[in-house]
C-alpha cells in the first residue's frame, strides 16, 4: 500500500522554484517574437532566436547532467536558477537581433542546467511505482505558471513596455533562485561515470524517449514560436488566453497521464498523445477564428503534456539513481535540439510559403513519429512475449 504523504517538503519547494523560473519563460512566449519584430527582425530571425535559445541548451544538457550526478543536484540548480532567472533582464539591454541572440544563449543555458537538474532532483525524492505521478506532478509547477505569465506578459508589455517587461520577469525569476537555496543536498549512492551519456544511451528506453522527445521539440518549438504570429497575419487578436488555454489543459492532464503511465504503461500513454498533437498541428493549419485556436491550444496542451510525462516516467524507472542526471540530459538534449532546428527551419518555411503549411508539415512530421514510435513499441512486445 502507498505511504499516505509519499512526497517530502523538498518536492514542494522545488516545483515553487520551477513555477517562479518558469515564468519568464512562459511570459515570453507570446511578447518575444513581438520583440524581435520590433527591433527590427522578421521570421527567420524569430526561429533564430529559438535556435539560439535551444542550441546553447543543448550544448550544456550533457555538462549539466553528468555535473548534476557528479556535485549532487543543488548546486546545478543554484546556478541554473541564477542564469534562468536573470537571464531575460539582459534583453532589456538588447536593442537588435544580435545582442538578443547573446541574451538567448544565457538564458538557454540556465534552461539546460536547471531543468536537468531539476528532473534528476524529483525523480530522486520518489519511490517505484509513482515515477508517472510524481513526475506529472512536479510538471504541473511550469504548466500552471502558463496560465498567467503570457496574459500578464503582453499585459505589462503592452501597458507598459518591453523593457518593464524585462525587468519584471528578472525580479520573479530572483525569488525562484532564492528558493533553491533551501533545498537540501542530496548524497549520491554512487560516484557518477564520465562515461554516463554513452550508458545511458544503451538503454532502449532512453533511445525511444529520445526519439519521442525530438519529435515533441518540432511541435513544440512551432506552437510557441509561430503561433502569436499565426493569429496576428489571421487578425485572430492577442494570444495570451490562447496560452492560457494550452498551460490549463496540459496541467490538468499531467497528474493524470502519469497514472496512467504507471497502470498502464508509459508506451500507450506517448502514443496516443502523438496521434492528438497530429490532430492538433492540422488544425492550426487552417484554424480561422479565435475559439476554435483556443480549443486547439488546449488540445496541443493535453496532448503535449501526456507525451511529456509518459517520456519521463520511461526514461527516469529505467535509469539507476547515478545516472538521472545524464538520462535526462540525453532525453532534453534531443527536445531542445528540434526546437532549435525546427523552429529554424520552419521560421524559413513560414517566410517563403506561409503559417498554414507550415503547420501542416509539423502535422506530418508527428504522424511519422508517430508511425515510428508505434513499430517500436511492437518490436519491443515481441521481444518479450
Amino acid at each position: 500500500m502507498p505511504p499516505k504523504n509519499p512526497y517530502p517538503w523538498p518536492f514542494f519547494v522545488a516545483m515553487a522554484a520551477n513555477l517562479l523560473l518558469f515564468f519568464g519563460v512562459q511570459a515570453l512566449f507570446p511578447t518575444l517574437p513581438l520583440y524581435i519584430v520590433a527591433i527590427g527582425g522578421s521570421s527567420a530571425d524569430n526561429g533564430l532566436a529559438s535556435w539560439a535559445f535551444a542550441l546553447a541548451a543543448l550544448l550544456v544538457r550533457s555538462p549539466a547532467g553528468f555535473l548534476s550526478d557528479h556535485w549532487g543536484r543543488k548546486p546545478v540548480l543554484v546556478l541554473g536558477a541564477i542564469l534562468l532567472g536573470g537571464g531575460p533582464l539582459l534583453y532589456a539591454l538588447a536593442p537588435n537581433v544580435p545582442l538578443l541572440l547573446g541574451a538567448r544563449v544565457i538564458h538557454g543555458v540556465g534552461m539546460a542546467l536547471f531543468g536537468t537538474a531539476y528532473q534528476a532532483f524529483i525523480a530522486d525524492l520518489l519511490t517505484p511505482g509513482r515515477y508517472g505521478e510524481g513526475l506529472g506532478l512536479a510538471g504541473i509547477s511550469s504548466t500552471v505558471m502558463m496560465a498567467i505569465a503570457p496574459v500578464a506578459g503582453e499585459w505589462v508589455a503592452r501597458e507598459f513596455g518591453f523593457d518593464l517587461l524585462f525587468l519584471t520577469i528578472g525580479a520573479v525569476g530572483g525569488l525562484g533562485m532564492l528558493a533553491t537555496l533551501v533545498l537540501p543536498g542530496r548524497e549520491r549512492s554512487e560516484r557518477a561515470r564520465a562515461g554516463g551519456v554513452r550508458e545511458v544511451l544503451r538503454q532502449p528506453q532512453v533511445r525511444a524517449g529520445s526519439l519521442a522527445m525530438a519529435v515533441l521539440g518540432v511541435s513544440f518549438g512551432a506552437f510557441i514560436t509561430f503561433l502569436p504570429l499565426l493569429a496576428n497575419a489571421r487578425r485572430l487578436g492577442e494570444t495570451g488566453l490562447v496560452f492560457t488555454a494550452y498551460a490549463l489543459a496540459s496541467a490538468l492532464m499531467q497528474p493524470l497521464a502519469g497514472r496512467a503511465a504507471d497502470r498502464w504503461g508509459s508506451g500507450r500513454v506517448i502514443l496516443t498523445a502523438l496521434a492528438l498533437i497530429t490532430l492538433t498541428s492540422s488544425g492550426l493549419s487552417v484554424v480561422s477564428g479565435k475559439l476554435a485556436l483556443m480549443m486547439l491550444a488546449a488540445f496541443f496542451g493535453v496532448g503535449l503534456g501526456a507525451a511529456r510525462v509518459g517520456v519521463d516516467a520511461c526514461v527516469q524507472e529505467s535509469i539507476g539513481a547515478s545516472l538521472r542526471g545524464s538520462a535526462a540530459a540525453v532525453q532534453y538534449t534531443a527536445f531542445d535540439l528540434l526546437i532549435g532546428f525546427g523552429s529554424l527551419g520552419l521560421g524559413l518555411l513560414a517566410d517563403a510559403t506561409d503559417y498554414g503549411v507550415m503547420y501542416g508539415v509539423v502535422s506530418g512530421i508527428t504522424l511519422a513519429g508517430l508511425a515510428v514510435g508505434a513499430l517500436m513499441v511492437k518490436g519491443q512486445k515481441r521481444a518479450s512475449g
